[in-house]
């Protein structure tokens, strides 16, 4: 079963997306595996590569009656897929005892995205209704972790936070490092942090240009070698560090399996979506309501998954229907594959990102070619 399981692996992201294709012209969809929830655009930080204009909350969010009624007993309705609890700082909300409590009574499983600063705080919390994951923002060393933040003492607040969570048994806790212009060659610096902080995996985002990241992109979008290089330190690190590239890095075809443990399937409208935080149902952390499959408060989520996001699951649709690059990158004419794990190391890296090749070179083990 062993050798099975792998050659299926191979093709793992043409079969899904072929059944999606399949089960959507039968009329017919299968439940999300994840539904992330954007809980709320307040945040004590203001970090640069926001996909939102995180800071201030946003008017109309959604209640804590609301949260429970229109979206938890939702998912107990979609079979109980993971509750993704992101913001903005998700800790700031007040009423999140009262959520997570509700989602725990219902027997669906929680996750969390934060930066670590109220984590400390809020352990009662996490003791009682522990999440099956958390993942704690990590930028970089300390000094260029506390600058980027615009937060003195930020730095070792996220490494606390890791730290406390696996000391109260929370499942899996996740190191994030979202790769800018100003830390990809930083990235080796930080490999004794990430040993030391006790994290279970360390995941590699990249910033989509997107909200207040738009704003700043000749200063945060990684150059084609950085990528190369942080991609090729993933490769190189994976047999003694569990560190992935996560979704933003598109699909390395046959080569998966050296940047991750799953083969690439873009899940926008397929396996997962995104609530706004004002009830809006999109494909994935974009915050252009022109996405926007209908909102929790008029219809229900069960019913706008599953007649919603016919772009996503029918070719036709050159980006919505690729499953083999991220959406949220390629609907900003900045896909990253190309460059990160097609590309010839010995040619000279092409600036737009967005180009693709039709001679693209495989990197193969060992990194010969």
């Amino acid at each position: 079963m062993g050798l099975l399981h792998r050659l299926f692996s191979r093709n793992a992201a043409a079969v899904w997306q072929a059944e999606t294709r399949l089960l959507h012209r039968l009329g017919y969809a299968r439940p999300p595996h994840a539904v992330q929830w954007i809980s709320t655009s307040a945040c004590d930080l203001k970090c640069p590569h926001c996909y939102s204009h995180a800071g201030r909350r946003e008017p109309g969010e959604l209640t804590a009656a609301e949260a429970c009624e229109l979206l938890i007993d939702e998912l107990v309705a979609l079979d109980r897929p993971n509750l993704v609890i992101a913001g903005g700082e998700a800790l700031l909300r007040r009423d999140l005892e009262r959520i997570v409590a509700h989602a725990a009574r219902h027997r669906v499983p929680w996750a969390l995205h934060t930066h670590g600063g109220r984590v400390e705080h809020l352990l009662p919390l996490f003791e009682r209704y522990t999440p099956v994951m958390v993942a704690v923002s990590l930028d970089g060393p300390r000094a260029y972790h506390d600058r980027f933040r615009g937060r003195a003492g930020s730095f070792d607040a996220a490494v606390r936070a890791i730290a406390a969570l696996k000391q109260i048994g929370c499942p899996e806790v996740v190191a994030g490092t979202t790769v800018t212009r100003e830390n990809a060659d930083l990235l080796a610096d930080m490999i004794p942090t990430i040993l030391d902080s006790g994290a279970d995996s360390w995941g590699l985002h990249l910033v989509t240009p997107e909200g207040r990241a738009d704003h700043h992109r000749e200063a945060l979008l990684a150059t084609p070698a950085q990528l190369r290089r942080a991609a090729a330190l993933v490769r190189r690190l994976r047999g003694r560090i569990h560190v992935e590239c996560d979704n933003e890095w598109g699909s390395a075809g046959a080569d998966d399996c050296f940047y991750r443990d799953q083969p690439f399937l873009c899940g926008a409208g397929r396996f997962v979506c995104v609530v706004s935080a004002t009830g809006e149902v999109m494909p994935c952390t974009t915050t252009d309501k022109r996405e926007s499959q209908g909102n929790i408060r008029d219809r229900r989520l069960r019913d706008i998954w599953a007649q919603g996001f016919t772009a996503f699951r029918t070719p036709g649709d050159a980006r919505r229907s690729d499953g083999l690059d991220c959406w949220l990158q390629t609907r900003n004419n900045h896909s990253c594959r190309g460059p990160a794990f097609f590309a010839d190391p010995l040619l000279p890296a092409r600036t737009n990102l967005s180009q693709r090749s039709d001679g693209l070179v495989t990197l193969r083990a060992g990194g010969g070619r």
